[in-house]
């Protein structure tokens, strides 16, 4: 499927969010995902979409374009006795269900079935609930929430789970001060939106090698210039393999092997190529210790801003004003340096500029709509939605395939 494929982008999905969860690394261990039943239904359930959905075939199908780590998916308790989660790869599933004080036998006994099948349970949000023992017993992961609790509280919840019998899960992790808390008492593995948050360091200046990687984007921009951009990739050749490999995937499909920058022009337009040049630059600029789950989530919200827009037939310019937005949305957890400080060294439009430095622009509503779909914060996004003025069928279509598009670049690319 190319990325712009038009004859795709009205199938109706379901919106879902995908929060990874990482190692101490940091390296991204699995996702979970959450559902919404339709587009804007008004229905943020948790797991509804799991429910109602038997087979869970889109599940599945998501599975296979979003990557191949684990997915956690949480199911209620009438689904787990219906054996929905049989419709999943055990392999790759972890079956995720709220902790309860009193498991019947009927869901115990569905259980067992499901870990003889090689299926890991998490039990999400654990409380130590009483009577909730022979449902804690079974579990190979539980999950705590450590916001807003003292570390003694967390220990003793900690301390309730089976001893080494399960991997304990810091949820909630809102803070890179959070996630050194939740090292330090002992959890093996990390969820929250602590990886967009960055530890600034009043010295911190550009590299003269970010510096250069930055300017390349300046090169990128405007008409191509091949003489220009063939010195400047020469500088740092992995940017152009990064390229040429994805190319050659079959994310695309072409009948030929795509030999260079320019033969990829001449098939798909320097618009389209430019934007994943941009792609490749950032992640080269991101540094050894990040993540790169960043730069996947900020390439994501580009091509998703950019594909939103133009299903709303906004203009090119705009396209690419938001592609831009969204491609440097996460540079202050990059670089580790105030956004102000950043954009005086990129060659991007002030309103893209006043976006980025959070100042109250039209441009700066469509962060909020990716945060807010991003933490499965339904309300917002709706909200957000219906201020920027767009079609729900073009949000959430645009929001998939910018999902599957930008894992390809990804996945090839690693």
């Amino acid at each position: 499927m190319t990325y712009d494929n038009e004859a795709n982008w009205k199938e109706e999905h379901l919106f879902f969010a995908k929060q990874p969860i990482f190692t101490k690394n940091p390296r991204v261990w699995g996702y979970e995902l959450t559902y919404r039943d339709s587009p804007f239904a008004g229905n943020g359930g948790k797991g509804n979409a799991l429910k109602n959905l038997a087979a869970n075939a889109y599940a599945l199908k998501l599975r296979g374009d979003v990557g191949s780590q684990k997915l956690l998916l949480s199911f209620s308790e009438r689904s787990i006795k219906a054996k929905a989660p049989s419709a999943l790869p055990a392999s790759h599933t972890v079956v995720e269900i709220e902790e309860s004080s009193a498991p019947d036998a009927e869901l115990l006994q569905a259980i067992d079935q499901l870990r003889s099948e090689d299926y890991l349970v998490a039990i999400t949000d654990f409380q130590g609930k009483s009577g909730s023992e022979p449902l804690v017993e079974r579990a190979d992961i539980i999950k705590i929430d450590i916001r807003r609790k003292r570390p003694q509280v967390i220990l003793d919840l900690m301390n309730r789970a089976p001893a080494g019998k399960v991997v304990l899960v810091a949820s909630g992790v809102s803070s890179p001060e959070l996630l050194k808390l939740a090292k330090a008492l002992g959890f093996k593995l990390f969820q929250g939106s602590f990886f967009r948050k960055p530890e600034f360091k009043t010295e911190r200046q550009l590299s003269s090698s970010e510096a250069t990687r930055l300017k390349l984007f300046e090169v990128i921009s405007g008409q191509p210039d091949f003489s220009k951009l063939s010195q400047a990739i020469a500088m740092d050749a992995s940017i152009s393999y990064r390229l040429l490999l994805f190319l050659n995937s079959a994310a695309f499909s072409f009948p030929v092997e795509i030999t260079s920058i320019q033969h990829a022009v001449v098939l798909l337009g320097w618009d389209q190529i430019k934007n994943w040049l941009r792609v490749a630059v950032l992640t080269d600029l991101t540094p050894p210790h990040k993540t790169l789950e960043l730069v996947r989530l900020a390439a994501q919200r580009a091509k998703f801003f950019e594909l939103a827009a133009m299903r709303n037939n906004y203009s090119a310019e705009l396209q690419d004003k938001l592609f831009l937005l969204g491609l440097f949305s996460l540079m202050e957890p990059i670089l580790d340096m105030p956004m102000e400080k950043i954009v005086k060294n990129l060659p991007i439009d002030q309103d893209v500029k006043n976006a980025l430095t959070g100042k109250d622009t039209t441009l700066a509503g469509w962060n909020v709509l990716a945060q807010a779909i991003e933490e499965a914060n339904w309300e917002i996004v709706d909200r957000a939605v219906a201020v920027l003025g767009l079609e729900a069928s073009a949000v959430t279509g645009s929001y998939y395939d910018s999902h599957v598009l930008t894992n390809s670049f990804f996945d090839i690319n690693n």
